[in-house]
């Protein structure tokens, strides 16, 4: 059991468990009619789903068990500058840029995919077809990585409790995750996100109340040293000796800036892919869009008190006992496994374990159910068979749904830990693949032909740094692979013809984006120019931004007892969310459909 002595489940934590598998493979199962109907109704719930439905999935989906163990394992080792870490992923900046324009740019173009969407920007041509396919190739490659993240962290977690090796319980969580997620299509996952997501917040609770409730709160951190519990990013990495390579972190001030700058432009492009972008498509209007938004804000709050929560309460386990400080201080991902398997109580272990592989499912659900649309929608129903009818196509929707959970396994198996996989895809991965998805809202002249370049140049220079075993810290690896994939964009762009006139005015009226493009707007009639301003919109998203992260530092302070620190987190919160949804979201431009 991985190492991790006297954490076996109970015949009361077996029944919890399997009692809450069971609901949810039931409920997933109930909808495999509703899902049937039509591609529309697998991938997109019909379009018909509420706003706080859609963020609770959402929330769910990103709350997942593998990014968990990662965000405690820092926090617990090297305090919080661990905080710091989860700004490549955890923090979810994108979510204040969705929140602002971006969630609303999506849901006003109206397509299933992301790689659909290309057709829109780039036209049916030849280019438009080119972008296509290679942004769905590249959602494909993305979600397989992130497949077998799952697969890794769900393994190392539960091979913690079960009688099992850490294989076994990968393979046996993917089974159980692919049953109801090939049977009943979005509209499964989201009514098991719904069970998923209120388990969560149970074990949030469950670990965060005696976690701030510890009697010795006050000597853990005293003995952990102000170091340890202070906010300000350091220049210079603690040791890490833990990771396969920390020497990539030794640079930790430069590491943060490019971790930031990772969450700013996957927002600011829309996002590459996945699961996310699915919520702002299936969103029955714009409104909604941004209120989804503002939940899936809100809600991922408690991720922190569970983050924080397991550390602290893993130091109280270490401190003074050089058996549980052996084991937790050479790998700390085991911290989040030790802590549930050795605090709680025989059923109330059974809850929080459950709670947690609820988190592993909704992640795996969500990104599955989001990658088989490519295949289906963007390569099957686009190349291989045009006029196939509405029952062959949910067919092959299940068909490339069991296909990529079995790639997602044998690459996660073959992996060497869980942050191996995520640095890789936050890294040169994300970086190879944000410059064509920044570029393609902002500026006109940027092609079909220029986007399909520089996205196989950004995969390309992303699948040499994984294969051929080039390691380099995030301050090399990501401007890199960005840096070829932009400067390939641009320059295929500008030495092959424009997108016709025809199709970005078409684009232009439908989602108005503001940056660049003056000159199609001038060729829109002066009666239809409006749009909103690029600088009051980037503005307001400085604010969401502020407004999720001062959340964030609001319930860490609060958990560390600083109270100043949380005063002033809370002011800024409050401050944030009265301009935003005093100010902001009342003076939205009220009467189309949209709004």
């Amino acid at each position: 059991m991985n190492g991790v002595s006297g954490t076996a489940l109970q015949p009361a934590d077996l029944v919890v468990i399997g009692g809450i598998l069971l609901l949810v493979v039931v409920v997933g199962f109930m909808f495999g009619r509703r899902a049937s109907g039509s591609l529309d109704d697998f991938f997109l719930g019909g379009r018909r789903l509420p706003w706080w439905l859609l963020g609770i999935s959402g929330t769910a989906s990103n709350f997942d068990m593998a990014g968990t163990m990662v965000m405690v394992s820092f926090v617990y080792a090297i305090g919080m500058q661990g905080f710091w870490v989860a700004m490549r992923g955890g923090m979810c900046l994108p979510l204040g840029i969705l929140l602002v324009y971006m969630g609303r740019w999506l849901r006003r173009s109206r397509v299933m995919t992301t790689a659909e969407w290309m057709e829109l920007r780039f036209g049916s041509g030849t280019e438009g077809q080119a972008a296509r396919l290679l942004s769905a190739v590249s959602n494909l490659v993305v979600a397989v990585a992130f497949l077998s993240y799952f697969v890794k962290g769900t393994g190392k977690f539960l091979g913690v409790f079960l009688p099992l090796d850490a294989d076994t319980c990968s393979i046996l969580m993917v089974g159980i995750g692919l049953a109801y997620t090939a049977a009943s299509g979005l509209f499964g996952v989201v009514f098991t996100d719904l069970i998923q997501e209120l388990l969560m917040l149970a074990v949030c609770v469950l670990v965060a109340v005696p976690a701030f409730c510890l009697p010795e709160h006050s000597d853990l951190l005293a003995s952990a040293g102000e170091s340890w519990v202070s906010l300000v990013p350091r220049a210079r990495a603690v040791p890490m000796p833990w990771l396969k390579d920390s020497h990539l972190y030794e640079m930790f001030g430069l590491c943060i800036v490019f971790w930031i700058a990772r969450g700013l432009l996957e927002g600011a492009g829309g996002l590459t892919g996945g699961y996310m972008p699915q919520r702002y498509y299936a969103a029955r209007n714009e409104r909604e869009a941004v209120l989804l938004s503002a939940e899936w804000v809100v809600l991922l709050l408690f991720r922190w008190a569970l983050v924080v929560g397991v550390a602290l309460l893993g130091m109280a386990m270490a401190h003074g006992d050089l058996g549980v400080a052996g084991i937790l201080g050479p790998d700390p991902e085991k911290t989040l496994p030790y802590v549930i398997g050795h605090w709680f109580p025989s059923g109330v272990r059974g809850l929080a374990v459950a709670g947690l592989m609820a988190a592993s499912l909704s992640t795996f659900d969500s990104t599955l159910n989001a990658a088989a649309s490519y295949w289906v929608r963007d390569i099957y129903q686009r190349y291989i068979r045009p006029s196939c009818p509405e029952r062959d196509a949910v067919f092959q929707g299940r068909l490339a749904t069991v296909v990529l959970a079995a790639l997602g396994l044998v690459m996660g198996l073959a992996a060497h830990n869980i942050d191996d996989i995520w640095s890789w895809i936050t890294g040169p991965l994300s970086a190879g693949l944000f410059a064509p998805v920044v570029l393609r809202w902002y500026w006109w002249r940027f092609n079909g032909t220029g986007f399909a370049a520089s996205t196989a140049a950004g995969l390309a220079v992303a699948l040499l740094f994984r294969f051929a075993g080039l390691e380099l810290p995030p301050y090399i690896g990501f401007p890199a692979a960005w840096i070829v994939s932009f400067a390939v964009g641009i320059v295929v762009s500008l030495r092959t013809s424009p997108t016709p006139d025809d199709v970005l005015v078409r684009f232009w009226k439908q989602i108005r984006p503001f940056g660049w493009w003056s000159a199609v707007r001038n060729q829109v009639p002066p009666d239809s120019r409006d749009s909103e301003s690029g600088r009051a919109a980037l503005g307001w998203t400085a604010v969401a931004v502020a407004w999720l992260v001062s959340g964030v530092v609001a319930v860490v302070s609060l958990m560390l007892h600083r109270w100043l620190q949380l005063a002033a987190a809370c002011l800024v919160f409050a401050a944030c969310a009265a301009g935003l949804f005093g100010v902001w979201l009342p003076g939205l431009k009220q009467g189309s459909e949209d709004c």
